[in-house]
């Protein structure tokens, strides 16, 4: 029996996952940041009045889905995944 190793997620993964979705989807990289804390608002109960429902097929609800699902892994752990993902967008800014 061979036992393969595979590394576990990590929040800069998450991040890029993020970021290589958004950019597919045609969404800026502050965009994908303001989908990300708006996801996060909502796993944790806290009210968000960003529109996840935007036209071109609702490109920030498909972004929603995935990083919703990032954010709901349990090999995760969400508020590094949003540190990641803001941390990330803010350094490619600078």
């Amino acid at each position: 029996m061979t036992n393969s190793t595979t590394s576990p997620p990590t929040a800069q993964d998450a991040a890029e996952q993020i970021f290589t979705a958004a950019a597919e989807l045609g969404i800026s990289r502050q965009e994908a940041i303001l989908v990300t804390k708006a996801v996060n608002a909502v796993r944790i109960g806290k009210p968000t009045d960003v529109p996840l429902t935007d036209t071109a097929q609702h490109r920030r609800r498909q972004l929603a889905h995935i990083t919703g699902t990032l954010l709901y892994d349990p090999a995760l752990n969400p508020a590094e995944v949003v540190a990641a993902v803001a941390g990330v967008g803010h350094a490619a800014t600078a």
